[in-house]
């Protein structure tokens, strides 16, 4: 095998120019739109399935809200919506890393998502 060769399949997927759009790029595969990552479980999904977290500063203390229209200033986290996809992420801390923040309040997201599932957990 020479240095140049590749198995097939191997590695990420590649974006390819498409010359029909005048040079734009397209990315292969069967996601198409903007990919996000849930902080959670770590899968890539579309953007419209997942929801964009955000750290806000209150007199509570730092918190991880919902950022239903998604236009909130500052960085975001993405994540399912999902009571297990968040409580992966909070076991890890995924939220003050991809937030780039300390210690965050998740109650707000938590009550969000039991209130979107109509079942409350304990």
């Amino acid at each position: 095998m020479t240095r140049h060769a590749r198995l097939p399949g191997a590695g990420p997927r590649v974006r390819l120019p498409d010359h029909s759009t005048g040079g734009a790029e397209r990315v292969t595969g069967p996601l198409a739109g903007p990919v996000r990552t849930c902080v959670g479980c770590r899968r890539r999904d579309q953007q419209t399935v997942l929801l964009r977290v955000v750290h806000v500063e209150a007199d509570e203390g730092d918190l991880a809200v919902v950022d239903v229209r998604r236009s909130l200033p500052g960085r975001g986290a993405w994540v399912h919506p999902d009571l297990q996809c968040l409580e992966l992420a909070e076991r890890r801390r995924a939220f003050p890393r991809a937030l780039r923040t300390g210690p965050l309040d998740t109650s707000s997201v938590r009550r969000h998502l039991e209130d979107r599932s109509g079942r409350p957990t304990a």
